[in-house]
């Protein structure tokens, strides 16, 4: 027998061999368990602290979207990120961190303090021009966010009591764009969460008592008490890397 047909039937053998030996078996690794967060477009630094949660959590795929609080469902997504008191339709809240409302002019304007009189003659339209309280010479310019908003009602009822806001009130539908529109006009005056202040905007000094009334939690809601994945990104976002990035924003919780 030549050399070449001794290797050519070594390896028809070996073809043979290796065609009956059953493949090696492998683990499967198990599918991620799917998490859906929501949360409103009027806070920040919700999609950085989610993202940090996404890399903590191997075994979780972690889908998240802005809704509108007035549009909020507490019982599709598996957690909502949300600003202010428990609402009665949150059956479980756990606490993340604090913020509060402030009241926010151009950096043009040089009144850095406001006390409760003139807020209230401001955000009602009563002062209509700044020069009769400043000298300042420009229109009032106040700005609102929609009436189903809840910081929106907060803010009423705390600044107005039972006076209706300026009907010359211009509506701002984000935070980013109340934090826009009061940074382009001179004249302009409305109010944020404070962890969306920025050098472009002036935050005005208030009564301290009025401006703890406008202190608030931010929670995180379920529907049913967590457990598994969801519980661990409750965890995370209280005190992990979740928590890490909603410290860059957002006072510790109390």
């Amino acid at each position: 027998m030549s050399q070449k047909l001794f290797s050519i039937l070594i390896l028809a053998v070996a073809m043979v061999l290796y065609a009956c030996t059953s493949p090696p078996t492998g683990t499967i690794p198990p599918s991620p368990i799917p998490l859906q967060v929501s949360y409103s477009p009027y806070l920040t630094g919700i999609q950085d602290a989610l993202q940090a949660c996404t890399r903590e959590l191997l075994q979780a795929a972690i889908f998240f979207e802005q809704v509108p609080g007035e549009h909020q469902s507490y019982s599709d997504p598996d957690l909502v990120i949300w600003w202010g008191d428990k609402p009665q339709e949150g059956e479980f809240a756990y606490p993340l961190n604090m913020d509060e409302l402030v009241v926010i002019t151009n950096p043009a304007n040089p009144n850095q303090a406001l006390n409760q009189t003139e807020l209230s003659a401001l955000f009602s339209g009563r002062i209509a021009h700044w020069t009769e309280i400043s000298t300042l010479d420009q229109q009032v310019q106040v700005w609102n966010y929609p009436e189903t908003n809840l910081m929106s009602a907060l803010f009423s009822n705390v600044i107005l009591g039972d006076r209706p806001m300026s009907r010359q009130a211009l509506i701002a539908p984000t935070s980013q764009a109340m934090l826009e529109s009061v940074s382009s006009d001179p004249g302009a005056i409305g109010f944020i969460p404070r962890s969306w202040i920025t050098g472009d905007v002036q935050p005005i000094q208030i009564d301290p008592d009025l401006q703890k009334t406008l202190h608030k939690p931010l929670l995180a809601l379920t529907s049913t008490e967590p457990t598994g994945e969801l519980n661990a990104l409750v965890a995370c976002l209280q005190s992990g890397a979740g928590q890490s990035k909603l410290a860059e924003y957002y006072e510790k919780a109390e």
